[in-house]
């Protein structure tokens, strides 16, 4: 049974924890990642129930991103959520608990992340994308891959070279700061 002076800081991390992940949500919004996979502990049955669609591939239930249960930067079947999104912890909410960076320098670093997914997002309806389903990665290569007339579309060519260079820096910044191997 821990002490109380190790109880409090799991206390206070866990606390932290919870404040960084309603301020950030990038793991649900289809920002992170293009699926979840179900575990063999969670029920389809009872999610599809909750409302999540799901999708079969290679045997494995999926919920497809962005989490149609993600609403208002909270889950709503938060108490009911598969166990992937119970387990999973970003890089910087474990870097928080390990105490090597404090809760406002990972804050920081989330702030900087939804600013760039949001000009991310910008440049996709200034290149005439407006749907915001499906994960960002998705996005991004469906618009890369339409063809462009160089001499008709000019600012198609800038603005796409733009989102290339943000998406590029943005991947970087999610693999180095928030994915886990």
């Amino acid at each position: 049974m821990p002490d109380a002076d190790s109880a409090a800081p799991a206390a206070l991390a866990s606390a932290a924890a919870s404040r960084l992940c309603i301020a950030c949500g990038m793991c649900c919004d289809g920002t992170m990642f293009h699926h979840v996979r179900l575990q063999p502990r969670d029920s389809a049955k009872a999610l599809t129930a909750l409302g999540l669609k799901l999708k079969r591939k290679r045997k494995h239930d999926h919920i497809i991103q962005p989490c149609p249960a993600y609403r208002g930067s909270q889950c709503s079947i938060y108490l009911d959520r598969p166990e992937r999104c119970r387990l999973f912890e970003c890089r910087q909410i474990q870097r928080v608990a390990a105490g090597e960076i404090t809760e406002a320098a990972a804050a920081e670093k989330i702030r900087d992340a939804l600013e760039r997914s949001a000009h991310i997002r910008g440049l996709f309806a200034r290149l005439g994308e407006t749907n915001s389903k499906g994960p960002l990665t998705t996005r991004y290569e469906k618009i890369i891959a339409e063809p462009l007339d160089p001499l008709a579309e000019a600012d198609a060519m800038v603005f796409r070279a733009e989102l290339q260079r943000a998406m590029e820096e943005f991947e970087a910044l999610l693999e180095s700061d928030f994915r886990v191997q």
